[in-house]
């Protein structure tokens, strides 16, 4: 900021400097009969010094003296020059449809103050042409120079607008990826940490009465945490790549096993397959994998005592439609990081949830287009 004050300091310096030398050398060539003469020099020179900040207003009184110049019988003088300066002024800050009338009011003023005493000026007509033509030449350069500085403007916007939507992008990114390191985290620790809890009490509510079950539910706890240390690992071996390698992602090979902890801590969940199943993407099969963990999951959580957990992957010619039922109590209905994660995946892989009560219980139901 201060340096742009002092920049327009300078500037105004520089006007001011301007002005008193072509008035300073204008008062012996144009000489003094009366003290109303020096109005006409004052009002072409002196407005001269605002033209930055009110160039129409600065060359409306420039052009009122230089009339008043005409009234007075003077000839050309040397503060002529500042009609030209005013000029260029003008069409250098304002568009065509102000500064081309102001180039023509300039051109009729030489005319007048040219053609009456030519010849006792010593002015051939290539001379008053010449001076008409320099009018034009300052309203040509002003335009330009105005074009010039607009298109620069425009090139420094452009690149400003650029780099803002660089910097939304890039947060964008970050924020995905954010939103991606969660649901991968939330998948994988709220359904293995779900089922361990689950079995810890069922072993320490048995560790006397007996002990051989209690043993076997803390070996599945073993074996569950392990898998869940085993996931947590490849994730972390993933961010910390420079590359961007999706890495091992769970697919339909590993469901039974899903199924198989279920089963551990007393969902009898039941899988059923219908049509002919076709082959999936890496990503498409982890989505599968996904949204039957992170149903069974909110099995255990929310769905209280049940008795039938049905999970179906129905194939036909549109794609997979996954369902996950039980016929526990309803759910909340609210949307939690789960499901909210759980959609999030369907639709990125163009299809849709459906979440909600059923007759019966709770069901989850997911479709997922696959391209034959």
């Amino acid at each position: 900021m201060a340096t742009e004050t002092t920049s327009g300091r300078r500037r105004r310096a520089t006007d001011i400097a301007i002005a008193a030398a072509v008035f300073a050398y204008n008062l012996p060539v144009q000489g003094t009969s009366s003290p109303l003469e020096l109005i006409v020099p004052v009002g072409l020179c002196l407005p001269f010094v605002w033209r930055r900040r009110h160039p129409v207003g600065s060359f409306a009184v420039v052009i009122a003296a230089a009339h008043l110049q005409v009234l007075l019988g003077l000839g050309p003088l040397v503060a002529d020059v500042m009609v030209v300066f005013s000029l260029f002024a003008v069409a250098s800050a304002r568009a065509w449809q102000i500064s081309l009338p102001a180039a023509v009011v300039a051109a009729g003023w030489t005319l007048l103050v040219t053609l009456p005493d030519r010849e006792a000026n010593d002015l051939s007509p290539g001379d008053v042409g010449l001076l008409v033509a320099t009018m034009a030449v300052a309203w040509l350069i002003g335009t330009l120079a105005r074009t010039r500085r607009l298109y620069v403007q425009s090139l420094e916007e452009r690149a400003a607008q650029a780099e803002r939507e660089r910097e939304t992008g890039t947060r964008m990114a970050v924020l995905g990826e954010r939103t991606r390191i969660a649901r991968e985290l939330h998948d994988v620790v709220s359904h293995s940490l779900s089922a361990i809890v689950l079995l810890s009490e069922g072993a320490a509510s048995i560790a006397h009465a007996d002990p051989d079950r209690a043993a076997e539910a803390m070996r599945s706890v073993r074996d569950t945490s392990r898998g869940a240390m085993s996931e947590m690992r490849s994730m972390l071996t993933v961010l910390r790549s420079d590359d961007d390698p999706v890495g091992p992602q769970p697919g339909l090979d590993r469901i039974d096993a899903l199924l198989d902890e279920s089963r551990a801590v007393g969902i009898p969940v039941v899988r059923v397959d219908e049509g002919t199943p076709r082959e999936l993407g890496a990503g498409a099969a982890a989505v599968v994998y996904r949204v039957i963990q992170e149903a069974l999951t909110n099995v255990r959580k929310h769905a209280g005592e049940v008795h039938d957990v049905r999970v179906s992957l129905c194939w036909n010619d549109d794609g997979v439609d996954i369902r996950v039922v039980d016929d526990g109590k309803s759910g909340t209905g609210t949307w939690g990081l789960g499901l909210i994660g759980m959609r999030e995946r369907v639709e990125a892989q163009g299809g849709d949830l459906e979440v909600g009560p059923t007759d019966s219980g709770f069901g989850v139901h997911a479709r997922l287009p696959v391209p034959r």
